[in-house]
């Protein structure tokens, strides 16, 4: 088997933990390439932008709607994208919904949510700078021979096969073990299949320009009854000149799994459903967007346990490690930490060849 390019490190999955990694290494001077099966970066940090008929663009969170930061390596790197003028701190603790009623947010949940003005997608963006980003590579097959991983992709994509002597899984936990579970010890088969990726129904609802911003900025919806996790207003993500007023609604994991097959017309059923219940909560004025888009994640909740370096490595030779949020608590601040993890683990293996 020939290859074009034999690169150092290949990584499936440009979200935080993929670009995390490649950057760590890329800055140490390996050969890194990026796969994606998506044009955009970031994974679930994502923004969708909507153009307006009069005119103008809107950035719009239907993924990840916010990020702490609780470990000092994370804090440091939110310090210099604040600096960058890439994030900044948008709410202490959000308010609550339980028991039929709203309440501020308890003592121990006022840690800073920080998001980005230009909508979340702006971190990977700013991660990927400088990486080799092959996009629209949807990896159908992981063949590892004479020591080399090769990656191919599902159709004919001129960039097929990548390959390199180093490999990093950070695609959506399901999704990885498709593709390298049979390199995994049997005990690290077993955990990876304790730790499940609840799907997520998120509606993007425009209101009309007149509407007053609501009181809160987000609401954690803590009602088991309830078809909804999170609410949150948008616009209060945005600059003042920003047109467009903006609710995004995520429904939780139970309520989700049961439109997994839908099609996009009946996901706007789910969407409307689930309008009506942000109505009992926000107020009746929810229920009348002028405007409504469904996005549907299949892998948006990790749930499980986590692992204590951070992410999984193979026991073979050639080095392959699973990477992501999904093994490291969640958030983004756990994918940004499980790639850094596993690119100076990788790093540390180099070094002592």
């Amino acid at each position: 088997m020939s290859t074009t390019t034999l690169h150092d490190v290949a990584i499936i999955g440009a979200g935080i933990s993929g670009l995390t990694a490649a950057k760590r290494l890329r800055e140490a001077g390996l050969d890194v390439v990026v796969v994606e099966k998506s044009r955009g970066l970031g994974g679930r940090a994502a923004t969708r932008r909507i153009t307006l008929a009069e005119g103008g663009e809107i950035p719009i969170d239907h993924g990840a709607q916010f990020f702490t930061a609780r470990d000092l390596r994370f804090q440091n790197q939110v310090g210099r994208w604040q600096e960058q003028g890439i994030c900044f701190p948008w709410s202490e603790g959000f308010m609550t919904w339980q028991n039929g009623s709203l309440h501020e947010p308890e003592e121990q949940w006022k840690d800073t949510r920080y998001a980005c003005r230009g909508g979340m997608s702006l971190l990977g963006k700013f991660l990927a700078k400088g990486l080799d980003v092959v996009r629209e590579f949807q990896v159908d097959s992981v063949i590892l021979e004479g020591g080399i991983w090769h990656l191919y992709a599902d159709s004919a994509h001129p960039s097929s096969p990548v390959s390199a002597r180093a490999l990093l899984v950070s695609a959506p936990l399901p999704q990885a073990m498709k593709l390298v579970s049979d390199r995994l010890s049997l005990e690290q088969q077993e955990f990876a299949a304790r730790i499940t990726c609840g799907p997520c129904i998120a509606v993007i609802a425009r209101y009309p320009d007149v509407t007053e911003s609501p009181l809160w900025r987000g609401i954690q919806v803590r009602d088991m009854t309830s078809p909804i996790s999170w609410m949150a207003w948008d616009s209060s993500k945005r600059t003042r000149e920003t047109p467009g007023s903006i609710a995004v609604i995520h429904a939780s994991p139970e309520y989700s799994s049961l439109w997994l097959q839908a099609s996009k017309e009946e996901l706007k059923n789910a969407g409307e459903e689930l309008l009506k219940e942000a109505a009992l909560i926000g107020g009746d004025w929810m229920n009348h967007p002028v405007d409504l888009v469904v996005h549907r994640w299949r892998y948006a909740h990790p749930k499980g346990p986590s692992t204590p370096s951070g992410f999984l490595k193979a026991p073979c030779h050639e080095p392959l490690y699973l990477i992501g949020d999904g093994l490291h608590g969640g958030r983004v601040e756990g994918a940004w930490l499980s790639g850094l993890f596993a690119a100076e683990d990788l790093l540390l293996k180099r070094s002592s060849l």
